[in-house]
């Protein structure tokens, strides 16, 4: 990983990125890409970046897109906005600047251009959109359901986390609006399983948490492994091997290879702690990892 050059960070900071205000409802955190190095055997990490270099507030939920550069969330002016960074070029831009509301989970969506987020409201309106490149425009994609979390399967078929008491798993065809529930007391962590026509989310109906696999043509389900932990928030790689981490230490699963998580890295040799989302970029050579703000951490 290339080191951060003063001019990359003069760049950088004259985007408004700094904030006075910080949202309560959110830990700080931070995003780091790491190099990921896989020998045939083992994984490890190394080269830390902090893409979001000490922003204050509620910088999370990376996803990278097929050409490499990244989608994120970031604070600022006292609300979450969808950013993207392109590694290639060294460049960072805002997506969105939502007036009373703010954005999470931005995603892209298959075979377009466009991508999808949850915003929240002010009001307490919370809702799946669409963002279109062409226009800049905004438009709802789900009317009638609080979605908290979403993963696709094809342009037009949807996996959705929908809040409530349980929230529940429903797959969602956006072409007629019609949703069905499929599992309930799920996790927030939802992905398709690479090279399949699988999902994976988690299961909370019973402890140990459960990572299980759905397949929505069947709705057959079958588990995984148990998670580790308590924690939520895992990715695949491109082979088949799954990602969780707990704390500082970062872990793997292939259920080809392995009977139980190895240990792939302990964060805590670069000052870091507190993972939870994690995601690959598609030559799967670099992940992003987000954990808690620290100011000791690498920068």
């Amino acid at each position: 990983m290339i080191p951060f050059s003063k001019v990359q960070l003069l760049f950088f900071l004259s985007v408004p990125f700094i904030v006075t205000t910080v949202s309560v409802a959110q830990n700080d955190t931070e995003i780091y890409v790491f190099d990921l190095n896989n020998d045939g055997t083992n994984y490890s990490i190394s080269d830390p970046f902090n893409v979001t270099y000490q922003n204050p507030g509620y910088d999370n939920q990376p996803h990278f897109l097929p050409d490499g550069s990244m989608y994120y969330v970031s604070t600022r002016d006292g609300q979450t906005d969808v950013a993207q960074v392109e590694f290639q070029e060294y460049s960072w831009s805002w997506l969105t600047w939502t007036a009373g509301g703010s954005e999470y989970s931005p995603t892209p969506i298959p075979n377009s251009q466009d991508f999808s987020y949850i915003r929240l409201d002010t009001s307490g309106q919370q809702l799946l959109y669409r963002h279109d490149h062409a226009t800049q425009e905004p438009r709802v994609l789900v009317k009638g359901l609080k979605i908290g979390y979403h993963c696709w399967f094809d342009e037009n078929t949807l996996a959705v986390f929908v809040l409530g008491e349980p929230s529940t798993l429903q797959i969602c065809n956006i072409t007629d609006g019609e949703c069905l529930p499929k599992h309930s007391n799920i996790g927030r962590s939802l992905h398709r399983i690479p090279n399949t026509s699988l999902l994976s989310f988690i299961s909370k109906e019973h402890e140990p948490w459960q990572i299980k696999s759905y397949e929505p043509v069947a709705g057959t389900t079958h588990k995984i492994i148990n998670v580790v932990g308590s924690s939520e928030d895992m990715c695949w790689a491109s082979d088949g091997t799954l990602f969780m981490g707990s704390d500082s230490v970062l872990y793997k699963f292939h259920a080809a290879f392995d009977k139980d998580w190895v240990k792939v890295a302990d964060l805590s040799e670069f000052g870091l702690s507190g993972i939870t989302r994690l995601n690959i970029n598609p030559d799967g050579n670099q992940i992003a990892i987000v954990v808690n703000q620290s100011p000791t951490a690498e920068k």
